[in-house]
Parts: structure tokens; sequence; C-alpha cells
């Protein structure tokens, strides 16, 4: 029956025994064995690095957060256009829900392509978020979304170092194999010469 991995892997542990073992075994057994110490150690670096990262996502959505103020706009336009319009067949792809608006502030008027939650008209007057410069604000961040990017951060980057660990120890593996087949090959000769007959 074939043996269990488990059970082979211990059995080729760098410190056994066994006088089969030969020293590049040893050693290939002691890199494996460190490579996963490795892969097991960079969870926490991983962690570490997402809860820095979420830290400082929060940090700069809240600094966002308290430079933006609301001002009424007014729209200038239909949210969605009529299909035979002018204007409906030069108004971008996917900014159907978007319309012009102009709002004003002490620093003069603005005019700009606001988002609109649902279908508007031209003069309704809406709330949009501006900067302290009075210009349309983006969407801020909330906290899922700040959590959703530091696990994929903490995933990513320790897939990246595990990968390249692992990586490496995989082509160490390849070429302690090949030398153990070529060092088998160069016994098996020896034992294939035919004895010297006696004179």
């Amino acid at each position: 029956m074939p043996m269990a991995t488990p059970v082979r892997w211990w059995r080729l542990r760098p410190w056994s025994r066994n006088n089969l073992m030969r020293a590049s075994d040893r050693i290939e057994a002691t890199l494996v064995m460190l490579a996963a110490a490795v892969v097991l150690l960079l969870i926490p670096v991983a962690a570490a690095f997402g809860t820095a990262t979420h830290t400082r996502l929060e940090q700069q959505a809240q600094a966002l957060r308290a430079g933006v103020h609301p001002v009424p706009a007014v729209l200038l336009e239909d949210t969605y256009l009529a299909p035979d319009s002018p204007e409906y067949t030069i108004r971008p792809a996917g900014s159907q829900n978007t319309a012009r608006a102009r709002w004003t502030t002490p620093h003069g008027d603005h005019v700009a392509a606001v988002p609109t939650d649902a279908p508007a008209k031209a003069g309704q007057t809406i709330t949009i978020d501006v900067d302290a410069d009075g210009n349309l604000t983006g969407p801020i961040p909330d906290t899922r979304e700040n959590t959703a990017l530091a696990v994929t951060a903490a995933c990513g980057l320790w897939a990246l170092a595990a990968g390249a660990v692992l990586l490496s120890t995989a082509i160490a593996h390849r070429q302690f194999t090949r030398n153990r087949l070529r060092r088998w090959a160069q016994e098996w000769k020896q034992f294939d010469i035919p004895p010297r007959e006696p004179h």
C-alpha cells in the first residue's frame, strides 16, 4: 500500500536517523520545512498589513468627509434623455444617470455633470457634495468598502509572498531531484561494469 503523505514527510525530516538519507536529502527537507514556516509566518504579517491599510483608508475617508459640505444644485437637463433627442446621441455611454447642473459657492458658479439617485428633470433642485473650493466631489468610500480593500490587499500580499517562497522551493526541489537521479544513474553504471576475469 502507498505510504500516507504525512508519514512520508515525517520520515524525511532532517533529523531522521535513516542511514539512507544523504546530506542533500536533509538539506532539501530543511528547505521545505523553512518554506512552510515562512508561509505560516506571512499570515500575521499580511494581517498587520491589512490592518494598517484599513486604518489609513479610514483616516483618508474621514479627512475627505471633513472637507465636504452639501449645496443645492439646479439641473440644466433631464437625467434620462429621450432617445430621439439630439443630445441623446452625444451623451457618453454609461452616463444616463447623470445630468449637467449649476450651483453657486463663494468662489463663483460651477457647472458640471452630477450623478442623481433617480431620474430627474431639468430645473429640479438636488443636493450635491462639494469641497472647500466648491468643486464636485466623488463618492467617499465607506467602512465596508475600506474593509474590502484592506482584506484584498492583505490577501494579495500573502499570496504574492507565499507564491514566491513556494516557487523558489519548487525550483530547488526540482534541482535536488535532478541531482539525485544523476547520482543514481552514475551508481547504477558502476554496478553494470562486469567483473574482470582472473588471468
